[in-house]
């Protein structure tokens, strides 16, 4: 594996940072009712799993607009496409729900806690 090099700059965004923190304030949310409501075999509205899903895509259009099309070949966008897979895959398979929105989670902590130097290293 190695580190991306870019040569071109990142993208700036206007006020990046408050508007990441409330998109993953709505994605926090959303997903934690999903998978709480999965594990205690409740009925969860189906509005939290919707908050999740557009909460995340616009996590990854951020990144994609910030980073370019380089962020997919790297730790952190991989571990991406992977949760992105697998909630598809939950999604479909009601009866894997719970262990694959636990494994949604592990590589969401992942991504997020990884060092920088690691999350930035090219796998693809």
């Amino acid at each position: 594996m190695r580190e991306v090099k870019s040569t071109k700059a990142k993208r700036r965004i206007p006020f990046d940072q408050p508007i990441k923190i409330v998109i993953l304030f709505l994605h926090f949310i959303g997903f934690s009712v999903w998978y709480g409501g999965a594990v205690i075999a409740g009925e969860v509205p189906a509005i939290f799993p919707a908050i999740a899903v557009v909460s995340g895509v616009f996590l990854v259009a951020r990144e994609l607009y910030k980073d370019g099309f380089v962020w997919l070949r790297v730790s952190e966008g991989v571990l991406t496409m992977v949760k992105v897979v697998l909630l598809a895959v939950a999604s479909a398979l009601m009866i894997y729900e719970v262990p694959l929105l636990s494994i949604v989670m592990l590589c969401g902590l992942l991504s997020s806690h990884l060092p920088e130097e690691v999350k930035e290293r090219r796998i693809l």
